[in-house]
């Protein structure tokens, strides 16, 4: 089959996003790339979020709405997934934009190999001003698209934006109650060796505003990204054989600690106190709950390669 002739299916959760529906739905009906199907699914919306998607749908038949078999954002995407055509899938968020040719970036991007997960670089915007940390988290992402070394960071922050990704729809997993599910889904990939292939190009306008599931729900705090990452590491990456070490001494290395302490899990606790131990560690595999600014950071990095430790292999910023 001709690449421009495969169908891209859009699975897209929305829940009160009646603000902002119209801008998002535009912005699919403008892209370049035109062979795909929109699946919104209402989450039990208390706005006009569905009469709206309504309007469009009897527009454009591409466009089609049902309503959320269970409750929440994973139902959702696995009620779309349910409904999708192609063999093709990409995540959109109903408060968000795509670029006009988001879906032929990403398509030439990934070149329809099924092994393979194609995103793009993402750019915050809004109304009211951007936070720092916000700020520093797209600069972050697009650098890990600069860097194309997506596998070297997937224990420090989820590496691929939510609705920022085209996979195969074998690649697309979202397992039920798994929070937070875009970083989830990053894991999936990961066990199942797929490999990331970004473009420099912007794929994704993130909106930014209070209403943010993320800013709002429990499921997508810091305690939640910290069990989803210390789980994964002990199931897809801890070596029982070698030992663990937790360097830092925050909130982050307490969190660690705690989730490890609760799965009996056996670690060191270096921090600069008592830096000294390190060396006598051997073959150590390492989780660094710190992220200091760029001399410590260096410092730190020269530590792990005097003792022909790898970022990625042995040792990960958390």
């Amino acid at each position: 089959m001709n690449s421009s002739q495969q169908l891209i299916s859009i699975i897209m959760p929305m829940k009160n996003a009646a603000h902002w529906i119209e801008e998002c739905l535009d912005s699919i009906l403008n892209q370049s790339y035109s062979i795909w199907e929109l699946i919104a699914i209402n989450d039990h919306s208390t706005d006009n979020t569905s009469t709206m998607l309504e309007g469009y749908s009897k527009i454009d038949g591409r466009i089609k709405l049902y309503q959320n078999s269970g409750n929440g954002i994973i139902d959702a995407l696995n009620t779309a997934l349910n409904y999708t055509r192609g063999d093709w899938i990409t995540r959109m968020d109903a408060d968000d934009i795509m670029p006009k040719d988001k879906l032929e970036v990403l398509v030439a991007t990934l070149d329809w190999n099924e092994k393979v997960v194609a995103t793009g670089k993402v750019k915050y915007f809004s109304s009211t001003r951007i936070s720092q940390g916000y700020l520093e988290y797209e600069a972050w992402l697009n650098d890990r698209v600069t860097e194309n070394d997506h596998w070297d960071w997937i224990y420090r922050e989820c590496i691929v934006s939510s609705a920022n990704w085209l996979a195969h729809r074998k690649n697309v997993n979202f397992e039920k109650n798994l929070y937070p599910e875009d970083y989830a889904l990053t894991f999936y990939w990961f066990s199942n060796k797929v490999k990331i292939l970004g473009s420099n190009q912007i794929t994704h306008l993130w909106r930014e505003h209070r209403q943010r599931t993320s800013r709002n729900s429990e499921d997508y705090q810091q305690a939640s990204f910290f069990k989803l990452k210390i789980n994964q590491f002990l199931k897809l990456t801890k070596v029982q054989e070698r030992p663990l070490v937790v360097m830092g001494k925050n909130q982050k290395s307490q969190l660690t600690i705690e989730l490890l302490k609760n799965q009996h899990v056996d670690y060191l606790h270096i921090h600069s106190e008592n830096i000294d131990q390190f060396e006598k560690v051997d073959r150590p595999q390492v989780l660094i709950a710190v992220f200091p600014k760029d001399e410590e950071k260096r410092l730190i990095q020269e530590l792990m390669t005097s003792k022909k430790l790898k970022m990625g292999q042995d040792w990960w910023w958390l």
